[in-house]
């Protein structure tokens, strides 16, 4: 809920702030908020506490809060919007609430690989008018941060070397869209949310997802998800977002500390993705999942299937201007 869905809810959420905010913390220091547990799988915590201690070394008074101590990601955009929290890392499904075109980024089979998804952030315009829109919500999209390799497909149950494996499993989907991608890959679709994915697995509802190894890694999925296919299938990003009113009201040499610390963890960030990557599938393998590679005419079937539900994923006028941007950038 941002900034103009807040008539309503302000006056609670100002009441209620306490409550995400630590007593002992001082007005000047500057939070930055992770959903995820301090573990270096995480991107997420690895770029707040790349940030944190560059101001800290600045001279300015940071801190990172782990494991979603700060709220839930709707309660920490609200904050944002409001200035009441500085930075935090988000789903993207955030960004997505204001503007969908955020879903080109991700979007499976649009970029070829991470590196080509970051030419397209760096050499076009695409996130400029989706920035602005957020801006209209009192927050300042710092960086689309990469958190390994791209998206494949994990289940339970056996490998899927093509579309037609997928028949008899039931994936978990983030939403109605994605649904409709598994669909025409072959899948049945159950909407679940990802703190009752476990358990879903456990009572049969679901036998697996889309996603990058980075979340089974975090979430230690790998314990019950014995299958992979590295399906190269979408170039997954988390949201490094910041609140609009805290930085437009820092002095000149704060904002450029901050400013200095963002590009420097944003440069950091696309080092550590990569070599994330480089890495995953041989951990998988020693945690004892089975690693699928697809055959090229695999891979161009997925691809196609994929292409239909384009204008589903992301909004269908936006597509073009995605496909142009990829084309631009791609080696």
């Amino acid at each position: 809920m941002m900034r103009k869905q807040l008539h309503g809810f302000a006056a609670a959420l100002l009441a209620s702030a306490a409550l995400f905010a630590p007593k002992a913390a001082s007005a000047e220091e500057i939070r930055l908020a992770v959903g995820c547990p301090p573990v270096p799988q995480c991107a997420d915590w690895v770029w707040a506490e790349d940030v944190a201690k560059q101001l800290n070394d600045a001279g300015l008074e940071a801190k990172v809060y782990v494991g979603g101590a700060l709220g839930k990601d709707p309660e920490l955009v609200d904050q944002l919007s409001q200035g009441l929290l500085q930075f935090a890392l988000t789903n993207f499904v955030m960004i997505n609430q204001v503007d969908p075109r955020v879903q080109g980024f991700i979007t499976p089979y649009m970029f070829d690989d991470m590196a080509h998804m970051f030419r397209a952030l760096d050499e076009t315009d695409l996130l400029a008018p989706i920035a602005a829109k957020m801006e209209e919500q009192g927050i300042k999209i710092a960086a689309l941060t990469g958190l390994g390799g791209t998206v494949g497909f994990f289940n339970t149950k056996k490998p899927i070397e093509k579309p037609a494996d997928f028949e008899g499993l039931r994936m978990r989907a983030i939403d109605s869209s994605q649904m409709e991608l598994l669909k025409n890959w072959g899948a049945s679709g159950v909407v679940v949310d990802m703190p009752e994915f476990t358990t879903s697995v456990q009572q049969g509802m679901v036998d697996g997802y889309v996603n990058p190894p980075v979340v089974a890694f975090i979430f230690k999925h790998t314990d019950f998800l014995k299958f992979y296919t590295d399906a190269g299938a979408g170039t997954p990003f988390r949201s490094a977002l910041m609140s609009k009113d805290w930085y437009d009201g820092l002095s000149a040499d704060d904002r450029a500390k901050v400013d200095t610390a963002v590009k420097a963890a944003n440069a950091r960030n696309r080092e550590w993705t990569f070599a994330a990557a480089a890495q995953e599938i041989a951990q998988l393998e020693k945690l004892g999942v089975t690693v699928t590679k697809l055959t090229p005419e695999a891979r161009a079937d997925f691809m196609e299937r994929a292409k239909k539900t384009w204008p589903v994923l992301m909004p269908a006028d936006a597509v073009d201007a995605f496909v142009a941007a990829a084309e631009k950038t791609r080696k």
